[in-house]
């Protein structure tokens, strides 16, 4: 892994996904780094409403992104600068999504894995919760995040060799969660709600993997080393950026499972006692854990 590039700028910064982001101070889902520790990467945030650069390829030092909003980032090792241009963005937006891409790309330079996942910390390691966008990952994350249960990450996991890093300290959710008693504010134009989350270590290991699938039933169910490995590599961020094997490797030699749950709210706490309990052992068990539970009669609520 290539070394961090040294702090451009005052102040210690906020501290997220492996970063010292400069420039962001005022972005309050983003915890204040606390020590300048030789793993973390900076970077200097700008907003610029200037004519932009072309769009350019990514490679290995630069490249310049259209973003879905027509918006353009572009990204520079070298200089160890990323800029918006266009209108100015609010700071709900800052901290999540339009940080990811910043993230993810600075990561990948650094020799690191980032992949489209959030994360939960059981005894001191953290599980890695992977899906479709509609698989309810936030859903789930805020419900551990109500019973206690320290999040992570909501949206993207950077990974260094196998540990993973904090992400922004709040979970989005497209829509609340019935019964959870946690306060939630609208942000992202009001198109979500969010959960703001308390501190947590800004690095923790990685216990494992869970993928998350829609069915009929509860359970967990095994995935083995071979079937990972394809998973993993399929879903890294930047895949045209050169990645270390030893590190994809190692990452598929943890315990991972296929999660099955149905799409009811009233399922929540089934799942998350499932989860807690399989993964709270020392050693968690390679098996599909008994009993599954159906899912009552009516579909309503769903998630």
């Amino acid at each position: 892994m290539s070394d961090p590039p040294s702090s451009r700028g005052a102040g210690p910064g906020r501290s997220v996904y492996g970063l010292r982001v400069h420039g962001l101070d005022d972005v309050l889902e983003l915890p204040a780094e606390q020590r300048c520790r030789p793993d973390v990467v900076a970077v200097r945030v700008r907003q610029l409403a200037g004519t932009p650069p072309r769009p350019l390829p990514l490679d290995g030092r630069r490249g310049v992104r259209v973003l879905a909003d027509g918006r353009h980032l572009a990204l520079d090792r070298d200089r160890g600068s990323a800029t918006f241009y266009g209108a100015p963005l609010r700071s709900d937006l800052l901290a999540h999504p339009y940080l990811g891409p910043v993230a993810t790309v600075f990561n990948r330079w650094a020799g690191r894995e980032a992949f489209h996942a959030g994360a939960f910390v059981l005894d001191g390691r953290a599980w890695a919760l992977l899906g479709a966008r509609t698989a309810g990952k936030s859903s789930l994350l805020a419900a551990l995040a109500a019973r206690q249960v320290p999040v992570l990450t909501d949206d993207i996991l950077v990974v260094d060799g196998t540990t993973g890093y904090a992400g922004p300290r709040c979970v989005d959710l497209r829509q609340p969660v019935p019964g959870m008693q946690l306060e939630c504010r609208p942000v992202r134009n009001r198109s979500r709600s969010r959960i703001l989350l308390p501190p947590v270590p800004a690095r923790v290991p990685l216990g494992g993997w869970l993928f998350l699938n829609w069915g009929d039933t509860l359970g967990l169910t095994p995935i083995g080393a071979p079937e990972l490995l394809i998973r993993l590599a399929s879903r890294r961020s930047y895949r045209q950026l050169p990645s270390d094997p030893t590190t994809i490797l190692a990452l598929a030699g943890l315990p991972a499972w296929k999660l099955v749950r149905p799409a009811d709210w009233r399922l929540l706490d089934p799942t998350c006692r499932l989860l807690t309990t399989a993964l709270s052992d020392p050693a968690p068990p390679h098996v599909s854990p008994p009993p599954h539970v159906s899912p009552p009669p009516s579909r309503r609520g769903r998630m």
